[in-house]
């Protein structure tokens, strides 16, 4: 690709990822599972965090869209992903982590979350790091790639 047809580029700022706070424990569902049978509609109330994508060959890559779902008794990190394996393609949510209610922020919660995906993903599954970022949402690039660094 000629240098002309690359995207934008942009500097971002280095942060870091805020301290776990004490009581807010983040579980993965597929290690922890919440609920016996988790809601298979759509969930209700929710909150974009942001969008990531890998591309490891043209048919071979996974795109991810993480939402935060507030609930009575705790929070729900949620992918919502396409099946493009199948015809028609089909849209999905799958939960993937879950902590339990707290004096915490939704940011930090989102964070904690998200870093736990990866990192159980990252140990089990052999996970690397995103390819790029498609959108942001409540966490923005700089939080995205502060959780990255912590994990890759």
């Amino acid at each position: 690709m000629s240098p002309e047809l690359l995207p934008r580029q942009k500097l971002n700022e280095v942060v870091t990822v805020p301290e776990l706070p004490k009581g807010l424990a983040p579980k993965v569902e597929w290690v922890e599972p919440l609920l016996r049978d988790p809601p298979r509609a759509s969930p209700r109330k929710l909150t974009f965090l942001f969008s990531v994508e890998w591309s490891w060959s043209p048919m071979h890559h996974r795109i991810d869209n993480y939402y935060l779902n507030p609930r009575r008794t705790g929070w729900l990190l949620w992918n919502n992903w396409v099946n493009d394996g199948t015809a028609p393609w089909s849209w999905h949510w799958l939960l993937m982590a879950h902590c339990k209610k707290g004096k915490f922020d939704e940011k930090t919660i989102a964070i904690h979350l998200i870093k736990a995906l990866w990192e159980c993903e990252q140990e089990h599954q052999m996970l690397d790091q995103y390819h790029w970022i498609n959108n942001t949402g409540l966490l923005d690039v700089e939080e995205i790639q502060a959780i990255a660094r912590e994990i890759w």
